[in-house]
């Protein structure tokens, strides 16, 4: 058998965009159910980003979706590497797995930030803290990409179907699901070797048992992945640093009592451990390597703990009118990462000293941060059939947040790594709680003028609340304001409308043209600096944004070749931003500013053998308006050009199918990737000084054979072992992250 897997992109930061990618040249049907999980019987890709089932073609946004074996095929393994596929998407890297910020079509305000500005969700689960103390700006969630049936990345506001945080829009991730009509499996294994680093070996394995046939079925997934290091500690000595080990699984039991009824429930866990960060010490203020390439030197080797723990049941009963779906679920993530700082903090000893607090020689600094969150949700939904002329989904949202959160700089023995004992072993200690609680109705109607024509209209009320308290103590505290200062407890409530409307024109069956305008907003909360002068802002209100899109996807040639373009301006208001009020730093709604952006995509299928795609996306962000406590703070003034935003991406994909005869194949593909520079900062800044991150462009090869239910393949990713920087951080001295250089790997998969 002949495997064809293709991934349909439907991409938008401005121009909607397709992409399919084959690797085959037979068995559309297995393609088909790579993508998506409905297919109806002319092939049309079927996805569920409007809460409902809809032809691809037919969603009147910008959407990119990716196929499971897509990702596979290209050697995708986390996020960073579906970011460069992704136009729009991008992500802002602190070094390890699961740690950094993610955004689309430029909406970021840089390290400072604190909350997300785009929702991850797995399956029918948000992932992401809404709260604007929750932390979720730091969280770059990267569940392992085993058993995955497709990754929709959805372009824009979605304010009015996903709610809080999706200012930039709202990435999905959709598990394949149990099937009850026969046992089937797959298995597969790699090992990859990064040049001058190390190597690294993955091995996963899913089976499907159907329990009761046609009714009750069990899918359990496992994997275990030992990613290479690429960079060395020369502080402690260890080689290749930066490995990192990933392990978990999956159990998914799907019951159909009748017909109409359909019960899902869901248990995953997943450990990611890395040893150290991927960065690469500098000089200040350059990107030029202190001791090296690949290179750093900390007394201990900076190690990233993250956590995942997902339970989820979800409910499906069809009427005549259309279906009723019910999804409640139990989420528990942890972040704790830790990062040398001696060089911060080490200058105050001497003042330490002059109080009492004498520090011994060799005495290192560590902040160790950990990111704790419980988040319980449950959404009841319905979404209608086509009842004459409209259609609707209508439901209502519940969530509920806890995070405790400290953070501690403490004081280690650099030897053995050791806090030193109280009172010296901590310098800062902040203890911070907060719990969100967040309750929501939201509708979208759709009416149709004529058969091709319809316009769609969506309204979600939101009401929050949120209660925060912190404390800040330890040794610095003592020295400078006399003990530890504890917050009283502050509570902040805010209710928000958010809209949607789109238009919706389709002159044939394979062309549609839409505009659309939505709007969506990030949760405010309570002033939680540690002194709030007389007159600053007791509470934060939501930032919002309204995005403004025209685009059209058609298929042409009998769908040789496939185009969708779309074109966008968002304009974002009240920016949440750090300023400086009456001496004091603050958060504060302080500014403004405005994005425009296209993407052009396409996709040619010339013959059963050839594919080859090719997408182009631009981002233009900037600030328009700020307030001048900001500009003295952050050095932001109005026309700065937004932080960690590339201006220009590309991609491209060719795949060449070789039949050899009989159930041999052969297949040879490449995939280019582009990416232009980027500003770390804003240019007025003096604490975290602007540096301008490089362009990167880079080539992957790969060739493989398949054999019936076997495949084998070869891939050399970044084979001109392009250097690339993904993010920078000032100091003296600074880091620089860096991207995965030139890498092999060599894989084996079958199915059964």
């Amino acid at each position: 058998m002949r495997i064809r897997t293709k991934s349909i992109c439907l991409t938008s930061a401005g121009f909607l965009a397709l992409c399919f990618t084959a690797m085959g040249a037979a068995a559309q049907a297995a393609a088909s159910t790579d993508a998506t999980s409905v297919e109806t019987g002319s092939g049309e890709i079927v996805v569920t980003a409007s809460k409902r089932e809809q032809k691809l073609r037919d969603v009147p946004s910008a959407i990119t979706v990716l196929g499971g074996d897509t990702l596979a095929h290209l050697g995708v393994r986390s996020v960073r590497d579906y970011a460069t596929l992704t136009p729009g998407l991008t992500t802002q890297d602190s070094g390890s797995p699961g740690y950094g910020k993610i955004f689309i079509r430029g909406l970021t305000t840089g390290s400072l930030q604190q909350s997300a500005t785009t929702v991850y969700y797995i399956d029918d689960v948000p992932f992401t803290a809404s709260s604007a103390n929750g932390g979720g700006a730091f969280i770059a969630p990267d569940p392992e990409l085993t058993d995955v049936e497709r990754i929709e990345v959805l372009k824009g506001p979605q304010g009015t179907l996903y709610g809080a945080s999706s200012l930039g829009g709202v990435i999905r991730l959709v598990s394949k699901t149990p099937d009850p009509s026969g046992f089937s499996g797959s298995a597969r294994t790699e090992m990859t070797a990064i040049d001058g680093g190390g190597v690294g070996y993955s091995a996963s394995a899913t089976l499907n048992v159907p329990l009761v046939i046609d009714r009750l079925a069990l899918r359990a997934t496992g994997f275990y992945r030992e990613a290479p290091g690429y960079v060395d500690n020369i502080g402690t000595g260890t080689d290749n640093v930066n490995r990192s080990r990933f392990k978990g699984g999956r159990l998914a039991l799907r019951w159909t009592p009748t017909e109409r009824l359909t019960l899902d429930a869901v248990g995953q866990l997943q450990d990611i451990d890395t040893r150290g960060p991927a960065l690469e010490t500098s000089v200040a203020g350059t990107l030029t390597p202190l001791y090296g390439e690949r290179k750093y030197s900390n007394f201990f080797d900076a190690p990233t703990r993250v956590r995942y723990r997902l339970a989820s049941v979800t409910g499906r009963y069809d009427t005549d009118l259309g279906q009723i779906i019910a999804t409640g679920a139990y989420l528990k993530s942890t972040l704790r990462t830790e990062l040398d700082l001696t060089s911060t903090y080490a200058p105050l000893f001497p003042v330490f000293a002059s109080v009492g607090y004498v520090y011994p020689a060799n005495t290192g600094v560590a902040v160790v941060s950990t990111v704790p969150a419980v988040k319980k949700t449950a959404e009841l939904r319905f979404a209608s059939r086509r009842l004459g002329g409209i259609e609707f989904v209508a439901g209502g949202f519940y969530t509920h947040e806890r995070i405790a959160s400290p953070t501690d700089i403490v004081a280690r023995a650099m030897a053995t790594n050791t806090q030193l004992p109280a009172p010296l072993g901590s310098i800062i200690t902040t203890p911070v709680n907060d719990a969100y609680e967040e309750l929501s109705a939201f509708g979208n109607l759709t009416v149709y003028l004529a058969d091709n024509l319809d316009v769609t209209g969506g309204l979600r009320f939101a009401h929050s609340i949120e209660d925060f308290d912190a404390s800040y103590g330890g040794v610095y505290y003592t020295a400078f304001l006399g003990g530890t200062v504890q917050l009283p407890p502050v509570h902040s409530s805010h209710d928000q409308l958010t809209y949607l409307a789109t238009l919706r024109w389709r002159p044939t069956s394979t062309l549609s043209f839409f505009a659309r305008a939505a709007s969506g907003y990030r949760p405010g909360g309570p002033q939680v600096a540690a002194v709030v002068p007389p007159g600053a802002q007791a509470k934060i209100d939501p930032d919002t944004v309204w995005n403004y899109e025209i685009g059209f996807k058609g298929d042409f040639l009998d769908r040789k070749l496939s185009i969708e373009a779309s074109a966008y301006r968002i304009d974002w208001n009240d920016i949440q931003l750090y300023t400086i009020f009456n001496g004091t730093q603050l958060l504060a709604n302080a500014g403004k500013a405005r994005v425009d952006g296209f993407e052009v995509q396409a996709s040619a299928r010339p013959t059963g053998l050839l594919t080859a795609t090719a997408n182009l996306g631009y981002t233009r962000s900037r600030l328009t308006e700020v307030d001048p406590g900001v500009t003295a703070y952050i050095g932001a003034a109005a026309g700065d050009r937004i932080p960690q935003t590339p201006r220009w991406t590309a991609s491209a994909t060719l795949d060449q199918m070789i039949p050899f005869g009989g159930d041999l194949q052969g297949q040879l593909g490449a995939t280019f990737r582009y990416q232009s520079d980027r500003v770390t900062s804003f240019p007025g800044s003096l604490s975290d000084p602007n540096i301008r991150l490089p362009g990167r462009t880079t080539f992957d090869l790969r060739a493989g054979v398949s054999y019936r239910s076997y495949q084998f393949q070869l891939r050399a990713e970044n084979i001109t072992d392009r250097k690339g920087i993904a993010n920078y951080m000032s100091g003296a001295p600074a880091s620089s992250y860096l991207m995965r250089p030139r890498s092999f790997s060599i894989s084996m998969s079958t199915t059964f």
